[in-house]
């Protein structure tokens, strides 16, 4: 989570009542509209552009300031496009750490704040550590500061398994606080997705696996330790941005999150410049058509913010498709061993999805044919983030690209781990699955 120092730094909250018509106030990249339907070699330079942009507000974390300058600037492109736009406000939970760490007299490891964050006293906790691995090992953190060794994987939500039958595990088994190691392919700290309240009654933490060894070694030799997680709790304030074109009878519906751990270029970035572009693109290709655009904040906390947008989408019988571009849409693959990093590699990271509703199967496979990772669609499954949600709500024809790049939810998770020329392809697939669907259900 961010530090008070950095809080005060970046001025959180600064457009909490921001207005459009503020906007030269706040100066933010021009954008300039491409006419009519733009050239490849003109996508792949706003492609870029829009992924530079993305990466140089900083951290996404839901009400911080990143977040929200993020939310000005893809309001103003909408805007700019003549829809009528309109910020939502609301809340999400808010930790500014003082103070986060792990130590002993000889060492002090830093650690990060689990949200919804349990603070300790200040001073900390004291008490010895155990190790664990899996539930079997859970009476032996009784009274104890459990530190779960997570199985490596990219670990993405707290809420999940393997995570959270290991921590409800060490909870009853009576461990005073809890710290994850998350160990996964680039050796940083992993953080995970909640829900809006804290999910167990102890203090949670999270460790990188490339800081836990002197901790490991401190517990081995039976030394005490004390874990501090200090600071302030209470609410920010993220937003939804909600725009709409209103034209046809039918309506177009585009969607796609904005918040995330930390800088979360590869996993927002993609998506942002792809929902920025197909939403450009569509209103000058199908002018008949009404548009719905939602850029949601509040992804981290179980997905807070489409919840509440999606009291602003059109009928679903009224809407001929709901695109949703999701996490790690097209991010770099890299050449490594174990968490070595040997180089960036110019292929996309394979470890992302297609999902679609049933009669949208064959039209996305035909589509992403020739995309690694997205050849084979799948049919929307429960729980996989938003899109899930959009078919509960009766959106029939809906999909959407998932997924989980290496550096997902990492401190490194910058601009190096995207490119354009990886996206492009990306985008013009959606493009051909929006126009096969719109000539099949919408207005001829």
């Amino acid at each position: 989570m961010s530090t008070r120092r950095e809080v005060i730094e970046t001025g959180l909250g600064v457009i909490g009542s921001m207005a459009l018509a503020d906007r030269e106030a706040h100066a933010a990249p021009v954008y300039r509209i491409p006419e009519g339907l733009a050239a490849p070699g003109d996508l792949l330079r706003q492609l870029d552009e829009d992924l530079r942009i993305h990466a140089s507000f900083g951290s996404k974390i839901s009400g911080g300031k990143g977040d929200l300058d993020a939310a000005r600037w893809i309001a103003q492109r909408l805007d700019s496009l003549g829809m009528e736009v309109r910020k939502l406000d609301f809340s999400v939970p808010s930790f500014l750490a003082d103070v986060a760490e792990v130590r002993t007299p000889e060492i002090v490891v830093p650690v990060f704040p689990q949200p919804v964050v349990v603070p300790t006293r200040v001073g900390g906790l004291r008490a010895h550590g155990a190790l664990m691995r899996d539930e079997f090992h859970a009476p032996q953190v009784a009274g104890k500061i459990a530190f779960i060794d997570l199985p490596h994987a990219r670990h993405a939500a707290l809420f999940n398994p393997p995570v959270m039958p290991l921590v409800q595990a060490a909870v009853r088994a009576g461990a005073q606080a809890i710290v994850l190691v998350t160990n996964g392919p680039t050796g940083e700290v992993i953080a995970l997705n909640t829900k809006l309240d804290p999910l167990v009654d102890v203090p949670l933490a999270l460790i990188a696996p490339k800081d836990f060894p002197p901790v490991s070694k401190a517990i081995a030799e039976e030394q005490l330790l004390e874990i501090e997680l200090v600071g302030d709790a209470s609410d920010a304030t993220s937003c939804n941005i909600i725009a709409t074109r209103r034209a046809g009878p039918k309506w177009l519906a585009f969607s796609t999150p904005r918040s995330g751990w930390f800088q979360a270029v590869g996993e927002r970035a993609p998506g942002t410049a792809a929902f920025l572009e197909l939403v450009r693109w569509a209103s000058v290709r199908f002018p008949d058509h009404s548009i719905f655009a939602m850029n949601n904040g509040g992804h981290e906390f179980d997905f807070k913010g489409s919840h509440l947008a999606l009291a602003e989408a059109p009928p679903a019988q009224d809407t001929v498709i709901w695109t949703h571009l999701g996490a790690g849409l097209a991010t770099r693959d890299r050449l490594g061993l174990g968490v070595r990093q040997l180089g960036m590699m110019d292929t996309a990271d394979p470890r992302r999805v297609l999902m679609a509703s049933g009669e949208m199967l064959d039209t996305c496979r035909r589509a992403f044919a020739d995309i690694s990772g997205y050849k084979d669609p799948l049919e929307i499954l429960g729980g996989a983030g938003e899109l899930s949600t959009f078919i509960d709500h009766g959106y029939r024809r809906a999909f959407a690209g998932l997924g989980v790049h290496r550096w997902c939810h990492v401190p490194g998770d910058g601009i190096e781990t995207v490119d354009a020329g990886l996206l492009l392809p990306v985008v013009e697939a959606h493009r051909a699955v929006i126009e096969e669907t719109v000539g099949r259900f919408g207005i001829a």
